[in-house]
């Protein structure tokens, strides 16, 4: 699933204002104290008149599905670490390296390189599971 926000948050107007007010007050109440960021919302959301939250609704649709997505992510890619051993195939790391050794260093930002596709895709999705397989890792680590 790709998923593609039409905006994205917004970081002005009285939604945001009365989250970081929420967020504010409920610190002062309790500095040394972890926020649970439903108390955040709720408080946020009574300071808003109905067509304030009215107005408010596409924030919360956009962090629900950004949520969902990311939550099936992880599932993916708590599913590949525990099958996959590497998504790379034959020669991908080489490929790439032979179609980049045309390009002087430093490279530049706007430089532009032909590349094969599928090695660039097998090398992209091997860093985010090896990514994700350091944060599962430091995540037991804290465990113990």
């Amino acid at each position: 699933m790709t998923f593609e926000p039409s905006g994205g948050f917004t970081t002005s107007g009285v939604w945001y204002a009365a989250v970081q007010e929420a967020q504010a007050k409920l610190h002062r109440e309790d500095p040394g104290a972890w926020i649970d960021v439903k108390a955040i919302g709720h408080a946020a959301w009574r300071e808003l008149t109905p067509v304030e939250q009215a107005h408010a609704l596409d924030d919360l649709f956009v962090a629900y599905v950004l949520r969902v997505n990311d939550e099936q992510r992880a599932a993916r890619l708590d599913q590949a670490a525990a099958e996959v051993k590497t998504y790379l195939v034959g020669d991908d790391e080489h490929i790439l390296q032979d179609q980049l050794g045309t390009v002087d260093r430093p490279i530049a930002e706007d430089t532009e390189v032909k590349v094969c596709a599928s090695a660039l895709a097998n090398v992209l999705d091997e860093l985010d599971l090896i990514r994700h397989r350091l944060s599962m890792r430091d995540r037991e680590g804290e465990k113990q």
